[in-house]
């Protein structure tokens, strides 16, 4: 007994290490199979539940697991774990029943084997730790009145730990429960009050947003979680006020919506909805005060505001529709934005954008059939070629629909924009016009006619580059003289707003885009994001992986249109005749060769190994145009051939080959091509430094990488290869005869038949010499939400006749 006084101190000793001192009696307890006598002193020599000490983390984790049993005398036992587990004793029992069951059915002779069977499993053999000699016992479970297995006692560890907000350590021991069982009582529990703790503390902490995420885990793991409702109500407050205070309202609208999925009944939702509803319900008040007043652009500002505030508001649907379809604004998700461009010379995509909307031609394209062009033009009603075509007559339109964003001109406005691309002392000068028009004679106010020195192929082409621009007399009413179109209304980082200049009257049934507004993304893939927020209606440049994933999207192709442009894009490398080593043709050729384009064009481009919206071309220009040389086959991809020019060309270059510098056209997709090139040549010994288009502008450039959409060759091949606005002899002077005579012999033939095959020559010249390397050519996608009507079937941009748009009033009326 006086072992059993050291036992019963619990302060003295720890509860994996009396065994070694009671093996008697140990043995006294477990060691009869039948009833086990009184022995008082071996019973208090047993620690009761309350004197037990819980495991450490450490001894949980490292130690052998050790389960607790607790006996019907009130000690507990530790022994190494048992098993069946979970649940042992229901386990065993179910086991004992069912042999009960199976005993009565058979004869009694046939019973002793199943007796033996049951009375075995009415003794649960256990391991006690430390003990010498054979640990192993067998103990009656009706002695037993409860098993805490090792996974009970990490269950309760953890509710310990979370008590001082312990999170790390509890997710150690639960990680470590989830590793050994996939299911386990009471571990779904300890998970969600792990997580919800974590929850708590981090409200504590003000980290509001944090804790919303934990508590919907907790309510994924339980609903019915006591205390979550609470503090989501705390979080989500805290959340709400701070996007309201930031004007920040699909964010506000986010977490009330979070909360009105999981909790409808909450008193946040109704306290903030009835918020936001009371300050929707003030800005119609004061939207419909400006459309009184006749300030129909405030008023649809002000109701597209609304919408975004609380699309829920119950008098919002009315008044929007009312103001929107008034002064309609055409919502457009972006990347980028003009002038920006600074070290991209040529016109960058952003900037073409702003020049389709703010500068009007004479002629516009139309539409493409079998590669040929088709124009037409806002300005003028006929045009008739008279003295077997050496002089063209023009009508120009007296009338204009109230749609329509241009002005009537006269020949007063029309007249001297040609005489000053005639003139050579004019800053507008135009060689290539000038050698063909001979002069301009004015008949009227509405009818002019060119005489021509040479007639020229097409007359459409030539006349598409001129602009419509006011008058330069500072005397003369600007307002007055305004061809129309739509102005740069204003610009910052993030917003982009053009402005009808001419606006339609009141009183009309039906209204068209009065204003379009480019909002600015980080990236393509949160442009499309913003597309199906409802931030905007419509982009009109996403990658063809973007494209493909949205056309199998079933819910998205109900609510959006996504329509092929009929002009597709090229892409290219385009090398500087100024540049002392690109103007080795065997280094241009060895740059050829090192390129992958099929593998660029599946693996980077289109992300697609089909490659079924882009192919390989080797062509400038469209590759259905008929001026394509049909026997010149793309540059395949062969590095060999490449190393060899390359040794070629240092042999020709006697200071050896210096860095290169390559600028790059703006946008994530060719930037990433760009890099992939120059990876590719520095692999074969070309140093490459790449610039970007929004870096400031090189002193020198060797590469540029471009993308262009050139129509008509025979008028546009000039201007390209010397990245101009018009064709000039003196820009062709650092280019090789041969060049510049097959472009003067191009540019001067006037016939159609004999021009196309001076241009299939001139291709083949420029594909052996490598001027030029085409790398592809992708076919474009505009997609728009359908409540966007009026553009026109065949689309050539993504403002093609922009003024004939109409948009029917929409806002996303679903919460984020």
């Amino acid at each position: 007994m006086e072992h059993c006084s050291v036992l019963m101190n619990p302060h003295k000793q720890t509860r994996y290490s009396f065994m070694k001192y009671f093996v008697p009696i140990i043995y006294l307890l477990l060691f009869s199979a039948s009833s086990l006598p009184a022995q008082p002193g071996s019973e208090e020599a047993l620690p009761t539940l309350e004197e037990m000490v819980l495991p450490s983390v450490k001894q949980l984790l490292n130690e052998t697991p050790k389960d607790w049993i607790v006996l019907n005398t009130g000690g507990v036992l530790t022994v190494e774990s048992v098993t069946p587990r979970p649940d042992t004793l229901a386990l065993r029992q179910a086991e004992i029943e069912a042999l009960e069951i199976e005993r009565r059915k058979v004869a009694a002779s046939q019973r002793g084997p199943l007796s033996e069977k049951i009375n075995e499993l009415k003794q649960l053999e256990v391991t006690v730790p430390e003990v010498q000699g054979n640990p192993e016992f067998r103990l009656p479970i009706r002695r037993i009145i409860e098993i805490i297995h090792h996974e009970d006692l990490m269950i309760r560890r953890i509710d310990e730990l979370l008590k001082v907000n312990n999170i790390d350590q509890s997710l150690e021991l639960l990680n470590r429960l989830r590793r050994n069982w996939d299911a386990w009582p009471g571990m779904d529990g300890a998970h969600a009050k792990i997580v919800y703790t974590d929850a708590k503390f981090r409200i504590e902490q003000g980290k509001y947003s944090e804790s919303l995420m934990l508590l919907d885990e907790v309510y994924r793991l339980n609903k019915e979680y006591l205390g979550v409702p609470q503090q989501v109500d705390r979080a989500i407050q805290a959340l709400v006020e701070k996007s309201i205070e930031n004007k920040d309202y699909p964010q506000a609208q986010f977490y009330l919506n979070w909360i009105r999925q999981r909790f409808p009944d909450r008193p946040v939702y109704q306290t903030y909805s009835t918020q936001l509803s009371n300050q929707v319900t003030k800005i119609l008040v004061e939207a419909n005060a400006a459309a009184t007043s006749g300030n129909v652009e405030k008023a649809a500002i002000l109701v597209d505001d609304a919408a975004i505030i609380w699309p829920l508001a119950q008098d919002l649907r009315g008044p929007h529709r009312t103001h929107t379809e008034r002064y309609q604004r055409l919502h457009v998700g972006v990347v980028d934005a003009p002038g920006n461009a600074d070290a991209y010379f040529a016109v960058a995509p952003p900037d073409l954008r702003k020049r389709r909307l703010t500068d009007l031609t004479l002629f516009e394209l139309d539409r493409l059939r079998d590669g040929t062009a088709y124009y037409r033009t806002r300005f003028i009603d006929e045009w008739e070629p008279t003295d077997l075509g050496r002089e063209m007559r023009f009508t120009l339109k007296q009338f204009r629909q109230p749609y329509e964003m241009q002005d009537v001109l006269t020949t007063a406005e029309i007249a001297p924009l040609i005489f000053n691309r005639l003139n050579p002392e004019h800053p507008e000068y135009d060689e290539r016009m000038a050698s063909y028009v001979e002069s301009v004679e004015v008949h009227s106010p509405t009818e002019f006619t060119l005489a021509f020195h040479r007639v020229p192929p097409r007359i459409e082409p030539l006349l598409a580059s001129l602009h419509i621009r006011m008058s330069q007399d500072e005397s003369v009413d600007e307002s007055a003289m305004d061809p129309g179109g739509f102005r740069l209304a204003s610009q910052d980082e993030k917003l982009v707003v053009y402005k009808r200049k001419i606006e339609e009257p009141p009183g009309l049934p039906k209204y068209h885009v009065a204003e379009i507004v480019e909002h600015r993304y980080g990236s393509y893939e949160k442009a499309a994001q913003g597309l199906r927020r409802g931030e905007v209606s419509m982009i009109s440049d996403l990658p063809d992986w973007i494209i493909r994933r949205m056309q199998a999207d079933e819910e998205f192709m109900k609510r959006f249109f996504i329509i092929p442009y009929q002009l597709p894009e090229t892409h290219l490398l385009q090398f500087n005749p100024a540049s002392k080593a690109v103007r080795n043709r065997e280094l241009r050729t060895a740059l050829a060769y090192a390129v992958d384009r099929n593998n660029l064009l599946r693996e980077n481009v289109l992300r697609d190994p089909k490659a079924m919206n882009g192919k390989v071309v080797s062509t400038p220009f469209l590759s259905s145009n008929p001026g394509k040389n049909l026997l010149v086959e793309p540059r395949r991809y062969d590095l060999s051939a490449a190393l060899a020019m390359l040794l070629a060309s240092r042999k020709q270059l006697k200071d050896g080959i210096p860095p290169l510098t390559m600028i790059v056209a703006p946008g994530p997709a060719a930037e990433e091509v760009a890099k992939k090139i120059a990876a590719k040549w520095k692999k074969i010994g070309i140093d490459i430094k790449l610039v970007m288009a929004h870096e400031p502008r090189p002193e020198n450039w060797d590469v540029i990488y471009r993308s262009v959409q050139m129509v008509e060759p025979l008028v546009e091949i000039w201007p390209f290869l010397t990245i101009q606005e018009r064709a000039k002899i003196d820009d062709l002077r650092r280019y090789p005869d041969w060049l510049k005579q097959e472009l003067i012999q191009l540019d001067r033939t006037s016939e159609q038949s004999r021009a196309i095959s001076a241009l299939q020559t001139l291709h083949r010249h420029i594909w052996s010499d490598t001027a030029v390397f085409p790398l592809w050519e992708l076919q474009r996608y505009l997609v728009i939400r359908k409540n966007v009507q009026g553009y026109p079937k065949n689309l050539m941009h993504g403002y093609d006749q922009i003024d004939r748009w109409m948009i029917d009033a929409w806002y996303q009326t679903e919460l984020p």
